[in-house]
């Protein structure tokens, strides 16, 4: 049947060209499967990043960082905000100033002469043959550390694009907090049944300790303490607000939250003490403290309208005190020994900070050279620094880049670092709807910040490429992403 000439489709430029709707429909499906694949990735490396050890190996390094440059490539962008502009600014400044550094580092002849340091004319000497040096102490070493830092940041960015969409930033943190709950059972059965391996090869150290798939139980501390945290938000997320329930009595608002717990509840109830568990038996003295630190920080963050309506924020501090005693002594027998044996600090921490600082003091401006601490330290060491054992980290991720980077890049790191927390703290204390993430976010960051300023965890690929994404996701997450979601529809 023939339509009437008006109803006939035309085509100007004759063949059968699709119509322009289909076309754009098309489009619309290719992006959404490309953020779909983007989500996706992110997921996967967040998981996966603490299985290998840690993800300490170069070449697995190089995987993630391939693997996120694929998944920044698919990330689907929305409409630009200015403050999602003034973040990719920043992540700018930052990412520039690092390539200044490490390229200068790098570059033969030096960029920058005058900071050459002296060992390259001393070891000329000593061989009789003039040598090329460079700003680097150990030529090259820049380049096979890069890859840590830039995943690093990869990974960041990578939190940040995907965590504007509501629904993917929860299933970020829902897969960190899963995996992590993983590795904390694989722990525990390992402490039980073969405590003497790391997955499939032997460890000599920290028998008594969950490690999980980590090397060192400080890194593994602060992974747990910060999903032990996130578990907490959850289950805090799932109570109960409705009005009249908020204006009980404490006693009575607290028997009627026991009273009303459903399957659910008891189910996050369980994990949450599995995880603080685990957290506890790492034995790390100062990764223990400050992650039960940082869940009072959490927790009192999440309910402060109701502790504040009922008088009681100021009974928080004296409840801390007596929890964190309390959790230490009952659930870290190895943490409690440690404490009385040698205190908050190992006997020769301090002197190797003292030592740190001498080294700063001699390469101030472009570093010693990234990933070059373990080559430089040496030369530097204390004599009150005990014999035993090699010093590959300062045990202060601060000091350490600014012995390897100088102390400009190290202003620039702390200057983006502290804009983070505070643009965490803003979005934990505006937001009410989906607050639990920022707040998350916000109490994992200024845990994994604390934490390296007496250990290394950021400085271990496999922690930082879980908790970065989280970070970015959260800043994404700080204001309400309910314009974004619907331009993204």
């Amino acid at each position: 049947m023939m339509l009437p000439d008006r109803a006939q489709p035309r085509s100007f430029r004759g063949g059968s060209d699709p119509p322009e709707d289909m076309s754009g429909g098309y489009t619309k499906a290719a992006l959404r499967h490309a953020g779909t694949g983007a989500t996706l990735g992110l997921c996967a490396v967040i998981a996966l990043a603490p299985l290998p050890f840690g993800s300490t190996d170069a070449r697995v390094i190089a995987v993630w960082v391939l693997l996120l440059s694929l998944v920044l490539l698919l990330a689907s962008v929305p409409a630009l905000g200015p403050k999602d502009t003034g973040f990719l600014c920043g992540f700018a400044v930052v990412s520039l100033a690092w390539v200044v550094v490490v390229g200068a580092q790098l570059s033969q002849p030096p960029a920058f002469g005058r900071l050459m340091p002296p060992i390259w004319a001393q070891a000329s000497a000593l061989l009789g043959e003039h040598l090329q040096g460079s700003i680097s102490i150990a030529r090259n070493q820049p380049f096979f550390s890069a890859g840590s830092q830039i995943a690093c940041l990869l990974s960041m960015l990578g939190g940040y694009l995907i965590g504007r969409k509501r629904h993917d930033a929860r299933m970020l943190l829902m897969v960190f907090l899963g995996s992590a709950l993983v590795y904390a059972v694989y722990g525990l059965l390992a402490l039980a049944f073969w405590p003497n391996y790391v997955l499939w090869q032997q460890k000599y150290n920290y028998l008594n300790s969950v490690t999980a798939t980590f090397v060192n139980p400080n890194v593994a501390a602060t992974y747990f303490g910060a999903a032990t945290l996130g578990w907490i938000i959850l289950l805090a997320g799932g109570r109960s607000k409705r009005p009249e329930i908020s204006r009980l009595p404490w006693l009575e608002w607290i028997n009627l939250q026991l009273n009303a717990a459903s399957p659910r509840t008891m189910i996050c109830l369980l994990i949450c003490f599995v995880m603080l568990s685990t957290t506890m038996l790492t034995g790390s003295r100062a990764g223990s403290v400050l992650s039960l630190l940082a869940i009072a920080g959490a927790v009192t963050t999440y309910f402060r309208e109701e502790l504040r309506k009922r008088g009681l924020l100021w009974i928080i501090p004296i409840v801390t005190a007596v929890l964190v005693v309390a959790a230490i002594t009952i659930l870290s027998p190895r943490a409690n020994q440690r404490f009385g044996t040698e205190g908050f600090f190992d006997p020769g921490r301090w002197s190797t900070y003292k030592s740190t600082i001498k080294m700063i003091a001699d390469y101030p401006w472009l570093g010693s050279g990234l990933g070059t601490f373990k080559w430089n330290f040496p030369a530097y060491r204390s004599g009150d620094v005990p014999s035993y054992g090699v010093w590959e980290e300062a045990h202060n991720t601060t000091l350490e880049i600014v012995a390897e980077m100088g102390i400009p890049f190290a202003l620039v790191v702390g200057i983006a670092w502290l804009a983070v927390l505070v643009v965490l703290g803003r979005g934990m204390l505006s937001r009410n709807r989906d607050a639990m993430l920022p707040t998350t976010a916000f109490w994992i960051g200024l845990l994994a910040v604390a934490h390296s300023q007496v250990d290394f965890p950021l400085q271990i690929p496999g922690f930082s490429l879980a908790v970065c994404p989280i970070l970015g996701m959260g800043m994404a997450q700080s204001r309400s992403s309910r314009k974004a979601v619907n331009k993204a529809c």
